[in-house]
């Protein structure tokens, strides 16, 4: 029975690492909710690990990676943080792509686009700029550089 339980569920950690990259976080909680054993759960992940199928700084660098042109800083470290990567490795993937993350450069990017779109054509000039200041705040950009951005359009 043990034996089962313990093949359905790796085949079960395949599946979802074939569809993308995951957090070590992410399949444990997925064992949970399937019901699997804590110590199945443990070697699994164990296993995976070792066999370099699940490794959590690769993760949250390539998801950094992959969401900091369309999102701000706050909203990809609140994402890191709910796949479940340990907070200490998300300030040091941050601190690594710091050196080539230029915040202000994506969100005067994202803002020129928003200001430049149809929905936004007679749109008066303060409203508009309103729009894209929450749009920005919702997107993870600091305050500061979402005033900043804002100001210069």
């Amino acid at each position: 029975m043990d034996e089962e339980v313990l093949r359905r569920a790796k085949a079960a950690a395949f599946r979802l690492l074939k569809i993308r990259p995951r957090s070590i976080g992410e399949i444990q909680k997925k064992f949970t909710l399937k019901g699997v054993p804590a110590d199945i759960a443990e070697r699994i992940v164990a296993d995976l690990e070792a066999r370099g199928f699940l490794d959590d700084a690769a993760f949250a660098r390539a998801w950094t990676q992959g969401r900091i042109k369309r999102y701000g800083p706050r909203r990809v470290k609140r994402e890191l943080e709910q796949k479940g990567v340990p907070k200490d490795l998300i300030g040091r993937v941050w601190e690594d792509l710091k050196v080539e993350y230029d915040e202000e450069g994506a969100a005067r990017s994202l803002a020129q686009r928003r200001m430049a779109s149809r929905e936004q054509q007679g749109v008066p000039i303060l409203k508009k700029k309103k729009r894209v200041m929450d749009y920005l705040l919702r997107r993870g950009f600091s305050p500061l550089v979402v005033g900043k951005v804002i100001r210069e359009l």
